[in-house]
């Protein structure tokens, strides 16, 4: 009998170690089958949820970074660009989320403050822009700013540190200061000129001040982490104190940076690429007519800064402003 009990005991542990074995193997096919087990590997400085996790504020791939006053509808950007991170300063509301220390030399300051304060958790590629969608610059056959932030190529930003969001030479390039022989004249950009070299001796003391300036307009850009902290973070704060101490008007203080951004991320002081080449690397438009200052279809230089009053279904062809299709 008692070879029995011990016969019974041995199927006993034999089930029981059975049934264990097939527990243990459907669950370990349950998790391998499931999504996550194969999702793609995500460092952890890009996952999102790891970052709310921790607590954290953990750089992203690409951040805007809007210049805005509290009138403007930046509603746009929510509805094209709604996964991309925004960081909207509100130069003229003390208690937006965003806001910058004085309202001074328009979209500069709100610029500068971003990368002052945001230095050491600065997103692969930081595109700084205007507010609107539909502005006079913008590089779009109907001055559509959602096109040229979906065409831009994140990778060639990243490549050259810097790039502009104009490729078309009007308005910048080749050469649109000359800050050692500057026009005396009373205008936006005379003045900018006449300006231009002592404010340069002032943020770049060990520098030549550049004897020709060309960049393309509008202070528009993509630039790279790297080539952010390719200066120190005290040489912004010196530029960001001189932009708020200045007796400049906001309008010359804004145009000297405009063509001084460039030269900021450490590229040459002309700095104009062919502007076939440059549709191609930026925004991956390859197959355009070009010459060596623009590609056909690709932008109209209207008559007037201002765009007309609800855009583009009212204004185009009147005054100026190109009918709708013209470069279809």
């Amino acid at each position: 009998m008692l070879w029995r009990r011990r016969y019974r005991r041995s199927t006993l542990l034999l089930i029981v170690s059975l049934i264990a074995l097939v527990y243990l193997h459907n669950f370990s096919r349950r998790l391998l089958g499931s999504p996550a087990a194969h999702r793609a590997y995500q460092p952890s400085w890009r996952n999102t949820n790891h970052a709310k996790r921790l607590g954290k504020d953990v750089p992203e791939e690409k951040e805007l970074v809007v210049a805005s006053v509290e009138s403007d509808d930046t509603r746009w950007l929510n509805l094209h660009f709604d996964t991309w991170k925004k960081n909207v300063y509100v130069v003229d509301n003390a208690s937006a989320p965003l806001t910058v220390s004085v309202n001074k030399g328009r979209e500069a300051m709100p610029f500068l403050t971003y990368i002052i304060d945001r230095y050491d958790t600065l997103p692969d590629v930081s595109i700084f822009i205007h507010s609107s969608r539909y502005q006079w610059h913008n590089e779009d056959p109907m001055y559509d700013g959602v096109p040229v932030l979906r065409r831009l190529r994140l990778e060639h930003v990243l490549k050259r540190g810097y790039v502009s969001l104009r490729c078309t030479w009007e308005k910048g390039c080749p050469a649109e200061l000359t800050p050692l022989h500057p026009f005396y004249r009373n205008d936006e950009r005379s003045l900018a000129e006449q300006a231009y070299a002592s404010v340069f001796r002032q943020l770049f003391p060990r520098d030549e001040v550049p004897g020709v300036v060309g960049a393309h307009c509008s202070s528009q850009f993509a630039v790279s982490r790297a080539r952010v902290r390719a200066r120190p973070k005290r040489q912004y704060e010196r530029i960001r104190d001189w932009l708020a101490t200045t007796d400049l008007d906001d309008v010359v203080s804004s145009r000297v940076l405009e063509y001084m951004w460039h030269i900021i991320f450490r590229m040459q002081a002309v700095d104009c690429q062919d502007a076939g080449e440059c549709f191609c690397q930026t925004f991956g438009l390859c197959n355009l007519t070009c010459d060596r200052e623009k590609c056909r279809k690709r932008y109209w230089l209207p008559d007037h800064k201002t765009m007309p009053a609800g855009w583009p279904e009212n204004g185009p062809g009147t005054n100026g402003w190109p009918e709708k299709g013209w470069a279809d």
